[in-house]
Order: C-alpha cells, then structure tokens, then sequence
C-alpha cells in the first residue's frame, strides 16, 4: 500500500545532496525526521524541468460528494454512509466507490487527495477560491461572468508560462466561473471553446474564415495588423487594459493563420474507436479534446463538467446520471495520455467547489460542505497510487494533513515549473502573492 512518497528508498538528488547530508543539516537545524525526509523530497523534485509540463484542469461544477466517491466510511450510520459500497483498485489497500470502477482500474496513476478544506459553501465562492486560491470579497460570484477578484490558475500560466503555437489558457466546452484574467487583463483570459464536442455539429468559432473570402478577408486582417502596430505606441500610453485587447486580437489571428492550430482543434481526426472509448458525451469529447490541446502545446486546459449539485436523489444522480461518464472518460484520458508518451508531461487535476454534507437529508440528497473533500491528481510527475490526507469517521472534517485552495494552486503551479512564490503587481502597483503563502503539497512528486 502506497501512501505517501516518503516511504520510498531515497535517491541522490539532482543538487548532489545526499541522505547523510540531510540528517546532518536537520539534526542543526532541530528538525525532526518527518521534516528531514521532506526536505529530502523536494530537493529531488526541484532537480527536475517542469517548465514544459501542461495541464488538464477538470472542474466537477456542483460539489463532487467525497464519501459516495473517493472517500467511504462503511461503517457510518446509513445516514451518513449511503448507498454505495468499497471496492479494491489496482493499487493494494486503496479503495474507492463501486460507483466509479473504471477509475478503480486507474488509480495506480492516481494521487487521491482526502483532506482538501476550505470555508465557503457558497457555489460562486467556492468557484473562486478554487479556481484561484484566492477566497472571494464582497460581491456575486454566481453567474457565468469574469468576476475575478484574483487572476485564475490558467491566467497565472499564461502570464509566466512559456508561449506556445496555441493560447495557453483554454477553456471548454464553456467559460468556467471564476476562470478569468482579474488584473491581468484580457490578453491572459481563456479562449473560450463555447461548443460542445460531443455535439454531431460541434465546430469551434473564429480559428477559421468563411472559403469564399478567406484570401481577401486574410489580406484585409493583414492591414488591419498593420493599422494596429502603427498606433501601437500611442496606445501604449492609455494603459495595460488597451494593451492587453490588442494582444488578444493579435493572438485571435494568429489562431486563424495557424494550420496547425485549426487542426488541433478537429476533433474529427480521432479515430472513432478512441472517440468511443472516452465516451460520445460532454466530459468524455472535452477530455479527448483537451488532449488534443494539450498535445499541440496549449500550457492550461480548463474543463467544465457540471449538474453535480446533488441536493435531491443523491444515489440516483451519481449511479445513474452522472458517474457513468465520468467513470468512462477519466480512465481513457489517463490511459491514452499514458499510451502516447505524454502523461509525465501532463498533469491532471480533478477538482471541485467544495464537497457534500455527510448526512443525507430529507430528500435523499446531499447539500454543500466545504469542510472536507476530495480531489484527485495524476500526471506530471505525480507519483500515482497514494492517498494524501484523511478525514473522519463521517468524511465530515479533516483528520490529517489538511490541504487548502491556496496549497492546491501552488502545487499546481510548482507542478508546471513556475514559482509559486512569484508576486504578481495590479497596474497601480499593488503587490499581489500569486498563490497567497499556500504550500506545495510534496508527498505527490516523486
């Protein structure tokens, strides 16, 4: 049974430290062993490029529940347990919901993470501290709509990610709530998909111009290019925000004028066997898609799955609606990302706004709970086959290494070779912490 990292024989690292220096240094320094073996850790993991890493970023919209799913308690009262059951998965020790046995064929690939915790049970909220690492202010934060107080992980990347053929941050098939640029301006917001793939007439808006008048139509974007880079130090004077829609004209055409990029957005040229394997639905065409991305070199692929706000008929929406999908599309991505030589370079991550209440209530649902839940991590270094954190008898709060919003981006961040420490600044000035003193969790990179 694998827990944790630690547990494996260390190796030397890349900074040529080794176990006795180690013991050596945290023996001055007062430390004990769980803190020496930790720093032994992440001196192995800081000797590795991440900085060509992407991501696949899929956001379970509603609350994914944590104790029907990746976290059971069958011992619980059956108000509190529900209705599923543990099953084993191809890691020794490490079990999960009879509700998601595909997954259970995948875990070895896996880092389960049990004890994720934050304050907010509000949808919007719990979007944006999420999505951010940042808890929200004042203000609405339901609604389709770029209400950012803080700019989004798949901002941060684009603003100190390395530049690719296509736009560093995607967002399908949607704009996710919260997943927008904040300060950062428009240039690093998402480009937004807005199709459906598993829709038999999916096509994806403004990569292509109309047959007819593409060479005159190209001809004239030229110009237009051309205006824009005249005027450009004029422009430069009224601020990041002008700047910034420029930059993003700019990269809208250079999407257009990129056979490459239109290709890589053609679904179609999957084979049909593969498009079926993750499933002719939205979460399984969006990950296939998101690979696809990924593959051609987008940095951050943000995907929406929703309608798991499961107040009402809990048993019956996972079992019957909702996991189905899921349970089909997450093993495919993992395993065809593994097939193709790409899952060390891709890191994927499954989240959610918060988790669900322990107690079943009156209606046979389950309502939000934001203070403890489960996420899962894969790729990229990832070590799979873990368990990270744990939670109670009732998967109602964290019993173990509690891990925060502000912990998840700065893991994400480090995971793609970018400084999580990094400060950010508004275009007044303002000092701006890109992940807020949150802390990599190490026990997931071997």
């Amino acid at each position: 049974m694998r827990f944790s990292t630690l547990q494996k024989p260390f190796q030397k690292p890349a900074n040529g430290h080794n176990r006795r220096d180690f013991m050596r240094i945290g023996s001055v320094a007062g430390l004990g062993m769980a803190e020496i073996m930790q720093m032994q850790q992440l001196a192995a993991a800081e000797g590795k490029d991440r900085s060509d890493i992407n991501c696949i970023f899929i956001f379970i919209v509603g609350g994914m529940p944590q104790q029907d799913m990746w976290d059971l308690k069958p011992e619980a009262p059956s108000e509190i347990r529900g209705d599923f059951h543990k099953i084993s998965t191809n890691v020794p020790g490490i079990q999960i919901s009879d509700v998601i046995p595909g997954c259970a064929t995948v875990v070895d690939k896996m880092a389960i993470l049990r004890s994720m915790t934050h304050d907010d049970s509000d949808h919007g909220r719990g979007f944006h501290v999420m999505m951010s690492g940042k808890k929200a202010g004042a203000g609405d934060f339901n609604g389709n709509q770029n209400n950012n107080q803080h700019p989004c992980i798949g901002s941060m990347v684009s603003e100190l990610g390395k530049p690719g053929v296509l736009p560093p941050y995607i967002s399908l098939p949607n704009f996710l709530n919260s997943g927008g640029p904040s300060f950062l301006g428009p240039a690093h917001g998402p480009f937004v998909i807005d199709a459906d793939p598993a829709a038999p007439d999916f096509s994806v808006r403004d990569i292509a111009l109309p047959t007819s008048v593409a060479t005159k139509r190209g001809q004239l974007r030229q110009l237009a290019l051309q205006q824009i880079n005249a005027i450009e130090e004029n422009v430069a004077r009224e601020g990041k925000q002008v700047q910034s829609l420029d930059t993003f004209y700019k990269k809208a055409y250079n999407l257009m004028a990129s056979k490459e990029a239109r290709e890589a957005f053609d679904i179609d040229r999957e084979p049909e066997k593969l498009r079926e394997a993750y499933g002719m639905t939205s979460i399984g065409q969006c990950c296939l898609l998101a690979r696809r991305m990924v593959e051609s070199g987008c940095r951050f692929v943000a995907v929406e799955n929703g309608h798991w706000d499961t107040h009402r008929k809990n048993t019956y929406s996972l079992r019957d609606l909702l996991c189905p999908s899921f349970d089909q599309a997450i093993p495919a991505l993992l395993n065809d990302l593994e097939d193709r030589g790409m899952l060390d370079d891709t890191l994927v991550v499954i989240t959610t706004e918060f988790g669900r209440t322990p107690r079943i209530n009156e209606l046979a649902g389950r309502d939000h709970w934001p203070n403890a839940f489960s996420i899962v991590m894969a790729g990229g270094g990832v070590q799979g086959g873990q368990v990270i954190g744990k939670t109670d008898k009732q998967a109602a709060e964290v019993a173990d290494r509690p891990i925060t919003p502000e912990d998840m981006v700065a893991t994400i961040l480090y995971g793609l070779g970018i400084d999580h420490k990094k400060t950010l600044h508004t275009p007044l000035g303002r000092p701006v912490p890109i992940a807020d003193g949150g802390k990599v969790v190490t026990e997931l990179f071997s």
